[in-house]
């Protein structure tokens, strides 16, 4: 027996989608702190406060927020899992709030640090848990353009970070800095206190057992009293659930250890946490923290880096709405690999540039050059906003089963900041010593991206979470329990046949 079909969407505001936008908070708290401390570094103000940090101590002010990402991300399963989702997002606001106090208070580099870390820990946190709680209640036909929301809000953030930073320059203030500090304890408190008014998520209340108010928090998100959705919420539901109860009885109870035990869930690992290494590794990150570092190479002065720094957040946004409108449209894997292409094209060309017309004190610069250069940044961030960004929140919380979807979650953030971490602290000493031979690097890293990008990812498009087991060859539910599905009990309701990797057994 086939699943009913969905429901055509009514336009896009239903309420799944604007639950997308209050978790995009999360999002929009991962940009605004990412973007906050490059105007900071330029501001003359903030540097002379801190006695002129030397290029080690100006990555550490940066990376101490993607040490304390990680520690919120490995923390995240079993926050997530024992918490509930809502719950798991609440206790990292509250990390965000302390930490943007602390960073806007900071009477010495130690406590501006400190508070850089909690930051990280909230963001870690609730980067690690929102993804998947959006990609839970969504439907499939919406899945890409609901998760996606992260990265226009990340985006967003980023954007209002960076404009914070030219009205600051504009602030004749020797505080004129913790302005934009200040500001990062909002939307995490926003976000802290509303998410708990929010429904649990249906899936992870059916791994709990808890199975009436799994379905009432289904009806919730999508029912609209209508006959047809509510036989498809009804039939929907009940996949959903025997499909978590097959899980739970051929797989137990998952440790963190089953995650690399067999091949299947390897390469659930490796398809979740590649698409954040290659985003890592694409330079956004190198870019986004220490672009005004680029335009000083270019001898553009304070003010003049500020500006572009804030043209240049002006630019994803943009990008990434107009994502939402082709993101579920156009396979996953000819995004990827077009998105890494093209990155790899943009550093080549920059590299170039940096090369051949490299400003020089004292004197005369290329004017010409140097527009080049910062459109070929522009672009990069351009493509990653619209393209390569919007699928790191897409695939990772997709690819995995219910009970794993939690704790690989947290692996692929671990991860995804790991690599930020390196990124981040070594980039601004590598620019120091090298200058522009720095960008090879990321020509290599995307060019390795689009091959495996090309031969060694999955197609995920148009499936539902459960029907992307197939792919993976994990649980399956067979066409009969499915068939049956209606009859099963509300609680521990057993269930007449079990199909996993290919075989049936009678219970």
């Amino acid at each position: 027996m086939s699943r009913l079909q969905e429901p055509k969407p009514k336009g896009w505001i239903s309420k799944t989608f604007l639950t997308s936008i209050f978790l995009g908070i999360g999002g929009f708290l991962y940009g605004y702190d990412s973007g906050i401390i490059t105007p900071s570094l330029a501001l003359g103000t903030f540097v002379k406060y801190f006695d002129y940090p030397a290029p080690p101590l100006r990555g550490a002010i940066v990376s101490m927020y993607q040490a304390g990402a990680w520690l919120g991300s490995a923390s995240v399963g079993i926050t997530s899992d024992r918490l509930g989702r809502r719950k798991a997002i609440a206790f990292g606001c509250i990390w965000g709030v302390i930490g943007g106090a602390l960073m806007a208070a900071a009477a010495h580099v130690a406590m501006l640090i400190v508070g850089r870390l909690l930051v990280g820990y909230a963001v870690g946190t609730i980067t690690g848990v929102a993804p998947v709680f959006g990609a839970e209640i969504a439907k499939t036909n919406e899945r890409a353009k609901l998760t996606a929301v992260n990265q226009m809000m990340v985006a967003w953030g980023f954007f209002i970070a960076l404009w914070t930073g030219v009205g600051e320059s504009k602030w004749q203030n020797p505080n004129q800095w913790r302005l934009g500090f200040a500001i990062q304890s909002i939307p995490a408190l926003i976000l802290g206190v509303g998410v708990l008014f929010l429904g649990e998520s249906p899936r992870w209340l059916c791994l709990k057992g808890r199975n009436e108010e799994a379905e009432q928090a289904f009806r919730n998100y999508h029912a609209d009293g209508t006959a047809e959705t509510d036989e498809w919420c009804k039939a929907e539901f009940a996949t959903i659930q025997t499909s978590i109860q097959e899980e739970l009885r051929a797989q137990h109870s998952l440790t963190w250890g089953d995650l690399l035990k067999t091949p299947h869930f390897r390469k659930r690992l490796f398809v979740g946490s590649f698409v954040w290494a290659a985003a890592m590794l694409s330079g956004i990150s190198f870019v986004q923290y220490y672009q005004t570092a680029i335009y000083a190479t270019l001898q553009f002065g304070e003010e003049q880096q500020l500006l572009v720094s804030g043209l240049y957040g002006s630019v994803a946004p943009v990008a990434c709405l107009l994502s939402l409108f082709f993101v579920d449209k156009i396979n996953r894997k000819t995004i990827l690999v077009t998105s890494s292409g093209l990155l790899c094209l943009s550093y080549t060309i920059i590299t170039i540039i940096a090369a051949v017309f490299p400003a020089v004190p004292g004197q005369p610069t290329n004017a010409a050059a140097q527009r080049g250069l910062i459109a070929c940044i522009f672009a990069v961030s351009a493509n990653y906003s619209a393209l390569l960004g919007p699928m790191t929140w897409i695939i990772p919380p997709e690819v995995f089963t219910t009970e794993l979807r939690a704790k690989a979650n947290a692996v692929v953030q671990v991860i995804h900041y790991s690599i930020s971490l390196v990124i981040t602290q070594c980039s601004p000493i590598a620019l120091a010593a090298v200058g522009w031979k720095y960008y090879i690097l990321f020509i290599l890293t995307n060019g390795l991206c689009t091959l495996i990008f090309a031969f060694a990812y999955p197609e995920t498009r148009g499936k539902s979470l459960e029907q992307i087991d197939e792919i993976f060859g994990d649980v399956i539910p067979s066409a009969s329990v499915i068939a049956e599905s209606s009859s099963v009990e509300k609680g521990d309701g057993a269930i007449t046949k079990v199909e996993h990797r290919g075989y049936s057994k009678s219970e």
